[in-house]
């Protein structure tokens, strides 16, 4: 509302929704301060400031305006003098009309006769064909249609321009009142921004404390270390279905990443989520779905989840997770926690193998920081013990007479099998397609026994320096390391103007021309 008013858009629904809202403050101004809290004291100081000006639009425009503003209907009776004086006229003149109309019925005998008004020829006398004849012979024809006439008199002429006169001064008048009355609450603009700022945080608070209360979350511990546990944590969406099962997160300095295995369905992806979700939640100051939660601040949360892809373009569904991968790799930091759920999955079996596995050695030994890594490649596996920090967890499965039952639980440990002939049994893929895979996928594991982590197999890390072929591939396409970037001191004064401007007291106008200045203080300094 601050910026309509300011650049004069705002329309007196706007003005009067502005007046509701700045009456109910004072409420909350008390409730705030009833609970002696110092942020929501803090939060409550000064909400009342408006109520002069929430009094003066309540006394001056009606509850519900019409949404233009040269129509009228705006000012309640009472507000101007002269705006109500037209007033009487304008409703006086209806009534003569309707008196009109009846002494003519009386009088010519033509019971069907109307006296009628449209914004083409203003108001007139319509008769049927059939009453033609009994019409008199000072009634000047105005409009000929298919059943009948309109007519006009000397006496209806008169009374539709003092009527139509009276109309477009009031109209006029109430405009000119309102614009008044919306340049007032310009003035107030930063107030009102201030306010909003204000009651924006208090909903915010009250939003987090309500859902806290029926749900019974708890109060987390917030510290700067690089732990995260949790303890029954849930899904803030999901925990309200019937039947879910909340687990346990434990990271800390000989726990950075988590591989997480275990077959579709059975919950990997919702146990990345709740991870963000409840380190989300406990840094804006709520408290957490969890029964304790211990959370050490981080400074990103990075995630790749889900498949998309981006035809505009020309990008697969492959290459868009590997760059969203890349940027990761780029911009995390040891204090970040990161996503990643099922990393190479768009391409080759071992070309998506070799990347998943290359990544978790970086993020583990390069950046150390808190990742959780949901993954069908068992192969990986055998990081652990390899690779310094990386912890095999995995969701539970059950086989009860044939038929499998999904847990929902995590729990330390790896899964040697995703189970995906079953999950497409279940989701009733014909039985000879079943059987067929079966037998394939018995073979397709021999062949590739060796291909896993640890037992020494796999090729040993490149010493620094030491050059492949690899990277003359990785550095053709890739961009050089990011670097602070050099300004000149032109561009720092741009960056300091734009940074203290108060762009919502700007028209659109100002707004234009003070781009246009920065953009001609940039132009000189790379001239000059």
């Amino acid at each position: 509302m601050a910026p309509l008013a300011g650049h004069g858009r705002a329309n007196a629904r706007d003005v009067v929704a502005t007046s509701v809202a700045l009456d109910r403050l004072p409420a909350v101004e008390r409730a705030c301060n009833d609970t002696e809290d110092p942020l929501l004291v803090h939060l409550a100081d000064g909400l009342s400031a408006l109520n002069d000006l929430a009094d003066r639009i309540g006394r001056t425009l009606v509850d519900a305006p019409p949404m233009t503003l040269r129509e009228g209907g705006l000012l309640r009776d009472g507000v101007d003098e002269e705006v109500d004086r037209l007033r009487a006229i304008t409703r006086e003149g209806t009534a003569w009309f309707q008196s009109y109309e009846a002494e003519l019925r009386t009088t010519l005998s033509i019971p069907s006769l109307k006296v009628r008004q449209n914004r083409q020829i203003g108001w007139f006398i319509e008769v049927t064909r059939t009453h033609l004849e009994k019409v008199p012979e000072h009634f000047t024809r105005k409009q000929q249609m298919t059943n009948g006439m309109r007519f006009v008199t000397e006496e209806l002429l008169e009374r539709d321009d003092a009527l139509l006169t009276a109309t477009t001064r009031v109209r006029g008048l109430e405009y000119d009142r309102f614009v008044e009355l919306r340049r007032a609450v310009a003035e107030h603009a930063r107030t009102l921004s201030n306010l909003a700022s204000r009651v924006a945080s208090i909903d915010v608070l009250h939003g987090f404390a309500v859902v806290a209360r029926e749900r019974r979350w708890n109060r987390p511990t917030v510290s700067v270390g690089g732990d995260l546990i949790l303890e029954g944590a849930r899904h803030p969406v999901l925990e309200q279905n019937p039947g879910y099962v909340p687990n346990d997160l434990r990271f800390d300095k000989k726990r950075r990443l988590l591989l997480i295995t275990g077959p579709n369905m059975g919950g990997k992806s919702t146990y990345l989520r709740t991870a963000a979700l409840v380190t989300l939640l406990a840094q804006a100051g709520s408290f957490t779905p969890c029964d304790r939660a211990r959370v050490g601040m981080v400074d990103r949360i990075f995630t790749r989840v889900g498949a998309s892809d981006d035809l505009l373009r020309g990008r697969s569904t492959f290459m868009m997770e590997m760059i969203e991968v890349a940027h990761i790799l780029r911009r995390a930091t040891p204090n970040s926690l990161v996503l990643l759920d099922e990393i190479g999955r768009g391409t080759s079996t071992f070309d998506g193998l070799s990347i998943a596995w290359a990544v978790s050695e970086d993020i583990a030994r390069r950046l150390g920081c808190r990742t959780l890594f949901a993954t069908h490649y068992h192969q990986l596996i055998g990081l652990e013990g390899d690779v310094p920090g990386v912890v095999n967890v995995s969701v539970g499965v059950a086989e009860v007479e044939g038929t499998l039952r999904f847990l929902h639980t995590v729990e330390d440990g790896p899964c040697d099998d995703s189970y995906g002939v079953r999950v497409a049994a279940l989701a009733g893929l014909p039985q000879p397609v079943i059987e067929r895979a079966g037998d394939l996928l018995q073979f397709l594991e021999q062949q590739a026994e060796g291909a896993k982590a640890g037992g020494g197999a796999q090729p040993g890390r490149r010493d620094q320096g030491q050059a492949s072929l690899m990277r003359y591939f990785a550095a053709a396409n890739s961009a050089p390391a990011p670097t602070q970037p050099s300004i000149t001191d032109t561009q720092a004064g741009v960056l300091n103007a734009i940074s203290s401007a108060d762009l919502d007291d700007m028209s659109p106008r100002q707004a234009a021309e003070f781009l246009a200045s920065l953009h001609d203080r940039l132009r000189r300094g790379a001239n000059g």
